[in-house]
This record gives structure tokens, C-alpha cells and sequence, in this order.
């Protein structure tokens, strides 16, 4: 699922660095960190070192609760 919510990309990210079985990616690549500056969606890509913003981001292998 495709997500801009920042409360639900950053439990994606929980789940992905302390459970392994979610997964958070945008185009650029996997996203590590996520925020929000001036209204924009901003993530760091795994490697990248830098934000950049982006439209939303994509969200796999989520539980129900994740998606709430």
C-alpha cells in the first residue's frame, strides 16, 4: 500500500529495523527515516546519506494493526 502518513511510515520503520517483516521503499530505493519539513514528505534512502522529498511511500508486508 502507498502511504504519505507520517505516524504510519515511521511504524513501518520500527517494524522493518526491529522485526523484519515489513518493508518501507520508494522509487529511489528502501527508506530508513522519514519526516516532514514545510509541509513536504521527506525520507533518507538506505545508503543515500541525504533528504529528499517524495510523494508517498510504499509499505509491504504490514500486520492489520500497522494499517490502522
Amino acid at each position: 500500500m502507498q502511504s504519505t502518513n507520517v505516524r504510519q511510515i515511521k511504524a513501518a520503520l520500527r517494524d522493518q529495523a526491529f522485526l523484519g517483516n515489513t518493508r518501507a521503499s520508494c522509487p529511489m530505493g528502501p527508506v530508513v527515516a522519514n519526516g516532514r519539513r514545510k509541509g513536504q514528505l521527506r525520507v533518507m534512502i538506505r545508503g543515500w546519506g541525504r533528504w529528499y522529498p517524495v510523494e508517498s511511500v510504499r509499505i509491504e508486508g504490514a500486520g492489520p494493526q500497522l494499517l490502522q
